[in-house]
């Protein structure tokens, strides 16, 4: 009995198929991105300006997220219900110091005092205010809009008063990518911590 041989159209689809099974097992996968919340420098310290020495001493507890977002990938909102978690695209620390660390940047430029300080930093004097953070979301769609919701308490250390309440800040990017995205969620702090930094200033004048 003869064999029939292999026509020339089928050993070319079968060398294709064996071409394309090696160039995905030696495709190498997308570097990985890092990326930091950056809150922008303050502008040359003018005649004035707070000094080590001015203002209260504030301390910005450690923030309590969401699990969706308590990672180092990033998340964005996609389509109807569904989240895309980056691999390639992550946070270069954890997200929770990050949110603190901006918050207490924007209370320091808004109460006019060096002297707050974020989680796990440790004040040098004793605080006057105690600040905590609960976020309940944090929504960001590339290129569209962010979301950010938080919880916050103020507590006057001398005598336990309370300050607290719900805040919203949105921003929208300036573009699609993670870049502007990360700027977004800065932006979008600002609302929260000018809130803050108010119910401060009450707390500090009764």
């Amino acid at each position: 009995m003869t064999l029939k041989q292999p026509r020339p159209r089928a050993l070319a689809l079968v060398a294709a198929l064996v071409l394309v099974q090696f160039a995905a097992g030696c495709a190498s996968p997308p570097p990985e991105r890092f990326y930091r919340l950056a809150v922008a420098a303050p502008s040359a310290a003018a005649p004035g300006a707070a000094t080590a020495g001015d203002g209260p001493v504030v301390t910005v507890g450690a923030v309590t997220l969401p699990a969706l977002v308590d990672r180092p990938q990033i998340v964005t909102l996609a389509a109807g219900s569904r989240v895309e978690v980056s691999e390639a695209h992550r946070w270069a620390e954890p997200l929770r110091f990050a949110l603190g660390r901006v918050v207490a940047e924007q209370l320091a430029a808004a109460l006019g005092t060096p002297l707050v300080y974020a989680y796990p930093q440790v004040a040098v004097a004793d605080a006057a205010f105690r600040v905590t953070l609960n976020v309940q979301r944090l929504d960001a769609t590339r290129g569209v809009a962010v979301d950010d919701e938080l919880l916050w308490t103020v507590r006057r250390v001398a005598d336990g008063q309370l300050r607290s309440g719900r805040s919203h800040g949105r921003a929208v990017p300036v573009d699609a990518s993670y870049d502007a995205l990360a700027a977004a969620h800065v932006e979008a702090m600002a609302a929260v911590s000018g809130d803050i930094a108010r119910a401060i200033g009450e707390l500090a004048t009764r």
